[in-house]
């Protein structure tokens, strides 16, 4: 085992360059989606992320950030990989009665399953890369998200290609991310650290119910996004296909999202050290550093959906999307206000404020819910346009109040703190 760490720099190029590399390949599957195999196929994948988003969520059980911002070892390595095991279990089990109650189709309940096997994979590497990030060696992280982006993108399109059938090119993407995770992650960590499982059940149980309060916080921060586009589904005519468009216009707002996420992820634990420590001036310069590089990324990302945005959107997908390009601008803010309040949220995860965490979230989920059927249904009455803006302007409202609750519940704390 070797305790050598990075400096914060190098651990944040790293993992930067994974994620950024990791996400363009995700982007590139649901552009090459489209291309290969049509949008009726990318409505499919839509409606798989959809799904599997909200039981994703309850398989990480909201516990990275506890994970990384845990200075004091208050829970082993082992006790954190063998929860993971635990959870990924009961959310697949979850996912998999959900399914099979719900009147999907018989090819949508074996995608969303088959992808649910991809997004446990990614909660697996997700227990790995918070040692990974403790030790100061995200280049480790970097480099998994590197080699999982090669094998999910490639082996996604060429069995798509090859077969033309969505279930098999999901299912082999998933069993290739997995082995990848059990070669590759497992052997870098145990080099670091001892990761030995820790089955003590008093332990597990502990650290359980002390990130219950998370898992809430991140099943209602992934359901917000997910409700309107599952209301979409059921409500507008040949719904399946206008969630094909509207997710597929959305895909490459995300970048926005992803790449502000991954710029703040690795300071969380410099967030609870600072605010542990009482060091008021190195974390209001941590967290104007975060901020101010989410405003970068944001304004550079509305910039160019408005100036390439159709452009952009007929290039990559033909003019079957492109005719939807009015789509684009209102997702663009919404990715926007989305990426403030995931920043908030992990924010509020090193200060340990979960009571804020779960009224944010849980006032956003509220909002969706009222408002998703009433606009969708209202405006989708006047054309299938008007109904997917009513999804985006739903979303929208919902993350405005989520971030007005998160930074009220912050400054709060803040203010105690360092009083």
């Amino acid at each position: 085992m070797s305790d050598t760490k990075l400096s914060i720099q190098s651990s944040v190029f790293w993992n930067t360059a994974g994620s950024v590399f990791y996400l363009g390949c995700q982007w590139l599957l649901t552009v090459l989606v489209v291309k290969l195999s049509g949008v009726d196929a990318a409505g499919f994948l839509t409606l798989s992320m959809s799904v599997c988003n909200i039981w994703y969520c309850i398989a990480v059980y909201g516990m990275r950030n506890f994970q990384v911002s845990d200075t004091k070892d208050e829970f082993t390595n082992g006790s954190y990989i063998y929860s993971r095991l635990l959870t990924c279990g009961a959310a697949f089990a979850g996912c998999l009665i959900y399914t099979l109650l719900m009147p999907y189709g018989i090819l949508q309940k074996l995608c969303i399953l088959l992808y649910f096997l991809y997004k446990t994979s990614e909660a697996l590497y997700d227990v790995y890369a918070g040692i990974f990030q403790k030790q100061w060696r995200l280049d480790y992280a970097g480099k998994s998200m590197l080699l999982r982006g090669i094998l999910s993108l490639g082996s996604f399109c060429l069995l798509l290609k090859w077969t033309d059938n969505i279930c098999l090119a999901v299912g082999g993407m998933a069993l290739l991310c997995l082995i990848s995770v059990l070669l590759y992650d497992i052997s870098a960590a145990r080099k670091l650290t001892d990761i030995r499982l820790d089955t003590r059940f008093p332990e597990v149980k502990a650290l359980l119910i002390k990130c219950l309060p998370l898992m809430i916080y991140t099943l209602f921060s992934s359901s917000i996004a997910s409700i309107p586009r599952l209301f979409m589904e059921r409500l507008l005519p040949d719904g399946n296909y206008w969630l094909g468009i509207y997710g597929t216009v959305a895909t490459p707002t995300l970048i926005i999202q992803m790449g502000a996420t991954y710029v703040f992820n690795p300071f969380v634990t410099l967030f609870a050290e600072r605010y542990h420590e009482k060091d008021r001036k190195g974390f209001l310069s941590a967290f104007l550093k975060c901020f101010l590089s989410v405003i970068v990324i944001a304004v550079a990302g509305i910039l160019g959906g408005k100036l390439l945005g159709v452009w952009g959107l007929n290039l990559l997908y033909g003019q079957e999307v492109a005719a939807h390009s009015y789509l684009l601008i209102p997702l663009i803010l919404c990715t926007v206000l989305t990426a403030f309040a995931w920043f908030l949220c992990g924010v509020l995860t090193a200060i340990r404020e979960f009571r804020g965490l779960i009224i944010g979230n849980l006032a956003a989920v509220i909002v969706s819910c009222i408002l998703s059927p009433i606009l969708e249904y209202t405006l989708g009455l006047q054309s299938a346009a008007y109904g997917m803006q009513g999804a985006s302007l739903a979303l929208g409202l919902a993350t405005l109040i989520e971030i007005i609750v998160l930074f009220f519940f912050m400054l709060r704390n803040i203010r105690r703190q360092f009083s």
